[in-house]
């Protein structure tokens, strides 16, 4: 699938691509989500599948095991996500990747 990040009117449609064990929770390993300009980042994450969303978001932030890539940029990169607007930062794809480690 190309990378897609496309403009309609108010909304634009942004990539999710989902790696490892999150492929369990959700088959798809790519989808496209509509959000609206003027959504953060977590805006985004919250209209993710149900059982996907359950398992990234915890307590309404990301989940501390899960790594997220914005535009192939790692989030520690950028400010909280609740400031990352869609429109500002120009969001294009986002990568969601399960931390595993062991002890």
């Amino acid at each position: 699938m190309r990378n897609m990040h496309l403009t309609e009117g108010d909304y634009r449609k942004v990539v999710v691509r989902i790696l490892g064990p999150l492929r369990e929770v959700e088959e798809r390993g790519v989808m496209e989500i509509s959000v609206e300009s003027d959504m953060s980042l977590l805006d985004v994450l919250k209209r993710l599948p149900e059982r996907l969303r359950e398992r990234v978001l915890v307590n309404g932030d990301i989940a501390p095991d899960i790594l997220v890539l914005v535009n192939n940029a790692e989030l520690s990169c950028f400010e909280s996500p609740k400031n990352i607007r869609v429109g500002v930062e120009d969001i294009r794809e986002i990568v969601l990747i399960p931390v595993i480690h062991g002890g």
